[in-house]
């Protein structure tokens, strides 16, 4: 398989919205690809981007380009997870299939996302170890093969990294981590979950901490909790604005003490989901 080919896979089933402020561009998708996957060759920038910001990634693209060993010896190291988060944020939920499809896979009644991005990542991976400029087409075997392994055991009782000892948080059931709705609507996002470590908690507060970076805007960027013993389960909620923004949002909330610190860093428990669709009106 060419590079080339590999892109124009993916490329055409990506969002739109999450190029934003610039326009849905394979350059630009091309020079993420690159960096998320660890290379130093490109440097995307913040900010609006076009065409004339990446020409060489644009001919990687359409072939006329291809990966030359300069480009392999970019990478110090293959960063998995980051390309893996990358084609998680990029690639539109609704056109999975359509990868699929692109890469020989057969609809079949088992869809994983997971697997798709991992077999995916594992064929990026495939052109810097090729002694060639091409690399053997592997995406639907290694989907098939990561289909096949043990899922890990999802867990909502979280032991993760605590700032303070014998700290635990429990997220219940119930709790809802995804949520939707229509452009200048507000939906009250509900968290739900206990105390279940030894220390009482005071003072403590949810922070909306990527609230520079989405469009979703919550009434407060903090959200109270209530001093909160051991043993003891607590709600919260906050109002959150749509505005006029269709696309998929990740808000990303944190536990903080009084005094501002991460409680549990590195988690992702308390992250909300959000799916905001434009409502067209009805013809009379």
């Amino acid at each position: 398989m060419k590079l080339c080919e590999y892109f124009s896979r993916i490329f055409p089933s990506t969002k739109a919205e999450m190029y934003y402020p610039s326009r849905k561009n394979n350059g630009i998708f091309v020079s993420f690809c690159f960096h998320s996957a660890g290379s130093n060759y490109f440097h995307p920038k913040a900010g609006k981007m076009t065409s004339a910001d990446v020409p060489l990634e644009r001919k990687l693209y359409d072939g006329s380009r291809t990966m030359s060993q300069e480009l392999k010896d970019s990478f110090k190291s293959f960063n998995e997870d980051g390309l893996n988060k990358y084609f998680e944020k990029i690639i539109d939920k609704e056109k999975y299939d359509d990868v699929m499809l692109a890469n020989g896979i057969p609809l079949g009644e088992e869809r994983n996302p997971q697997a798709l991005r991992k077999a995916l990542v594992a064929q990026f991976r495939a052109f810097i170890d090729s002694d060639a400029e091409e690399a053997d087409d592997i995406v639907a075997m290694m989907y098939q093969q990561y289909l096949e392994e043990p899922e890990p055991e999802v867990q909502t009782f979280h032991r993760i990294s605590s700032l303070y000892p014998d700290d635990t948080v429990y997220m219940k059931p119930e709790h809802k981590r995804s949520y939707s709705g229509y452009m200048y609507e507000k939906l009250e996002v509900i968290w739900k979950f206990s105390n279940l470590g030894k220390q009482t908690w005071r003072g403590r507060k949810l922070y909306l901490s990527n609230h520079g970076d989405i469009r979703p805007r919550a009434e407060s960027n903090y959200v109270e909790i209530p001093d909160t013993p051991p043993n003891t389960g607590v709600q919260v909620s906050v109002i959150i604005d749509l505005r006029p923004f269709e696309g998929d949002t990740v808000c990303k909330w944190i536990m903080i003490d009084s005094e501002g610190n991460d409680c549990f860093p590195g988690s992702r428990m308390f992250d909300i989901e959000i799916n905001v669709k434009f409502k067209r009106k009805s013809k009379e």
